[in-house]
């Protein structure tokens, strides 16, 4: 979807003027950062005692190059696994992780509400603007993305490709459809109203099928059983194409560190980072175009 219709852009264009929510302040954005990245280190190091890689990749790599820890003004991470190790996470998360965490994720015995994993910490609370969903809960998360391997014949790729993103747009639409309650956020601005229009109609003519079962089909498209020279992350910001890239660019994986942790990274960070975000990726943008959520409620102890 073009950036004119990008949701996050629209939902912070909306909540500038709402009275009812606002952007985290320093202090607050502080303390979201760190139990993230406590989060993030627990995960990692129970991982991997399960042979388990999870690496940094998008927003979070781009900090750790950049910046050696979090973008300053950041207020997620983020972290991918190779499919096999994805559907590893599944299988053993009852038995690591359920003491301090939940799990939402398609095609498993867990709440589905989204189209690829997540990992929620118990006893914190993140309200975060125009972001509904009663499968979610709402606390602090830590998005995990599969990596999978996509087809070496151009053609093929690409027709894979538009059909993936499609399946995307369908079924967010249908989980809005079904559960949203964003319609007055985003019709505070003309763009929103364009938005939601376009949203309503899909989601109103897809939704013989539950979101659930939509996101269960689309996760179980983007998955290939051969190995081949290229991987994606089908649900990153620049999707199933844009986010295509060598093998040679991610594995074998190598460490990078994140403030005082080693994480795993891509082997070819730059080349990563290149392609998701410009040559000029090590020049942090102008304070009018970075990204970040407006918050409901925050509450970490």
């Amino acid at each position: 979807m073009k950036n004119s219709f990008n949701y996050k852009k629209i939902v912070n264009e909306a909540e500038s003027n709402n009275p009812l929510v606002r952007p985290l302040s320093d202090d607050e954005r502080l303390k979201l950062q760190t139990c993230l990245y406590d989060m993030a280190v627990d995960l990692d190091e129970r991982c991997r005692k399960h042979g388990i890689k999870l690496f940094l990749v998008g927003g979070s790599l781009l900090g750790a190059v950049r910046h050696g820890g979090f973008i300053p003004w950041d207020d997620d991470m983020d972290l991918g696994a190779s499919r096999e190790d994805y559907e590893k996470l599944k299988e053993i998360f009852d038995e690591e992780f359920s003491d301090n965490y939940e799990l939402r994720c398609p095609n498993s015995p867990y709440p589905n509400g989204n189209r690829f994993m997540q990992i929620y910490k118990n006893g914190t609370v993140l309200k975060i603007a125009g972001d509904p969903n009663p499968f979610q809960p709402e606390c602090v998360k830590m998005d995990i993305f599969p990596y999978d391997y996509v087809p070496n014949n151009s053609l093929i790729r690409k027709i894979k490709g538009t059909y993936i993103n499609a399946l995307m747009l369908i079924s967010s639409c249908v989980m809005d459809k079904k559960y949203g309650d964003y319609k007055s956020l985003i019709k505070r601005t003309q763009r929103g109203k364009l938005y939601l229009r376009m949203r309503v109609v899909i989601g109103t003519v897809f939704s013989f099928m539950k979101p659930q079962r939509w996101f269960d089909i689309l996760d179980k498209t983007v998955r290939s059983k051969k190995e081949t020279n290229f991987v994606t992350l089908a649900f990153g910001r620049k999707h199933y194409l844009g986010e295509t890239c060598p093998k040679e660019v991610f594995l074998p994986l190598s460490e990078i560190k994140f403030n005082e942790h080693n994480f795993y990274a891509p082997v070819d960070s730059k080349a990563y980072l290149k392609n998701l975000y410009g040559a000029d990726f090590m020049t942090p943008p102008e304070e009018s175009k970075r990204e970040s959520h407006f918050i409901v409620e925050l509450k970490i102890d």
